[in-house]
């Protein structure tokens, strides 16, 4: 047997190569329990159908995962962010990051407002009818906060994501991770602070400010930073206890638990459970290799897609589905929305395939300098290093001919 000294070292993996298969499987998980919140309760698919007074049989369900699907999209998003970014932070271009973040985020946004505003000029009242304050278009396009809704229900939520990646940025700006910290430190801070000093102002832009649902993107980057630096012990553990931490805080809306709808409730209670549930699921398929199914992968792609389209899609569905003759039978309710929901998802595959994928690209294959080229559009699309030189290298057209003139 060789010794210790002749045997080859083994060389650690580099930190940023995980694999993410599970991730994305959770992703997909979240953005049906999103559309399931939608699916249900009196203002919801199925009280538009059946009849806001009568019983409904999957209350139940949007009672226990009230805001799981978006507090998990927002952990994820943090994970995300710091996972793509500060594997390599000293050379990381952050006017780049920022911008291919945008165009992920607000070209189809924009796309599926317009076509709710429209319906919104038509018909005012068929867009957050129930809400107190209507929406404001110019802040629904711009995602500023407001005292309701915006035009597309769930564009609060883009707002707290695009804060998140403006302020990431400027973290990545200091070029090192203990400046990201720093900047995400101060901003957590400020959160709570102001939470805790206006948290019942009425301007929706303290009340935002000071929403500690911002709190869960840094979650998320604190559990990609801890696996970026290696950890994987105990991974099974926090899969365990975040599974059943889940399924404990669901349950104890179902009693119902004094302030089991609150919001300190879903940040410290509902948001580390998916914190627990993010690393343990990551730090386990680093062992066993675990891949997402396939038809979960293809949910997980067009995930974004299906939390945009779902809202004006089963408004749509519902209008017609209230006109037709259906039984109010338990059986048929759930068939009716389980239908609802399949309509959703391949409604999103296909709005994923021919609109987001191409405005994605169309966005993704510019650079547009900021904030020097506001006024001047878009500049060329990026060539190639090879290109580059190849191009310096060529002479202009006529030189060689000119040349031979001159040697002649």
């Amino acid at each position: 047997m060789p010794s210790a000294a002749a045997q080859p070292a083994r060389t650690a993996p580099p930190t940023h190569a995980l694999s993410t298969h599970a991730v994305h499987g959770l992703r997909a998980v979240a953005a049906v329990l999103v559309v399931c919140m939608h699916l249900t309760g009196a203002v919801g698919f199925e009280g538009k159908v059946f009849g806001a007074d009568e019983p409904r049989a999957l209350d139940w369900l949007r009672t226990a995962g009230a805001g799981i699907g978006v507090d998990a999209f927002f952990t994820i998003s943090g994970f995300f962010m710091l996972l793509t970014t500060c594997s390599r932070p000293g050379r990381v271009r952050v006017r780049r990051t920022l911008w291919r973040r945008l165009v992920r985020v607000l070209p189809l946004y924009w796309l599926v407002t317009t076509g709710v505003l429209a319906i919104h000029l038509v018909a005012p009242g068929a867009v957050n009818g129930s809400q107190e304050h209507p929406p404001d278009v110019v802040s629904s396009y711009l995602l500023l906060p407001q005292a309701g809704l915006p035009l597309l229900l769930v564009g609060w939520t883009l707002t707290h994501i695009v804060v998140f990646y403006g302020v990431f940025c400027l973290g990545l700006l200091t070029r090192s991770r203990a400046g990201l910290w720093a900047v995400l430190g101060g901003w957590s801070a400020f959160v709570l602070t102001v939470h805790l000093l206006a948290g019942d102002s009425t301007s929706p832009f303290v009340r935002f400010l000071g929403d500690l649902l911002n709190l869960e993107f840094v979650l998320g980057a604190a559990v990609a930073q801890a696996l970026l630096a290696g950890w994987r012990r105990f991974g099974g553990l926090a899969l365990g206890v975040g599974a059943g931490a889940l399924l404990v805080l669901a349950g104890l809306r179902l009693v119902p638990v004094a302030g089991s709808d609150g919001l300190g409730y879903r940040v410290f209670g509902v948001a580390v459970a998916v914190a627990l549930l993010l690393y343990g699921v990551v730090a386990r398929e680093q062992v066993t290799g675990w891949r997402t199914p396939g038809w979960l992968l293809g949910v997980a792609t067009a995930s974004y897609s299906l939390y945009l389209v779902h809202v004006p899609l089963l408004g749509a569905m519902a209008v017609v589905a209230a006109r037709l003759p259906l039984p109010h039978a338990v059986p048929v309710r759930v068939a009716v929305v389980l239908l609802a929901l399949l309509a959703c998802v391949v409604a999103a595959r296909l709005t994923h395939r021919w609109v987001e994928r191409p405005l994605t690209a169309a966005f993704d294959g510019t650079d547009w300098s900021l904030p020097r080229d506001w006024l001047v559009g878009y500049r060329r699309p990026r060539s190639l290093p090879g290109q580059v030189a190849r191009q310096e290298a060529a002479p202009e057209p006529g030189t060689q001919e000119r040349s031979k003139r001159s040697l002649r």
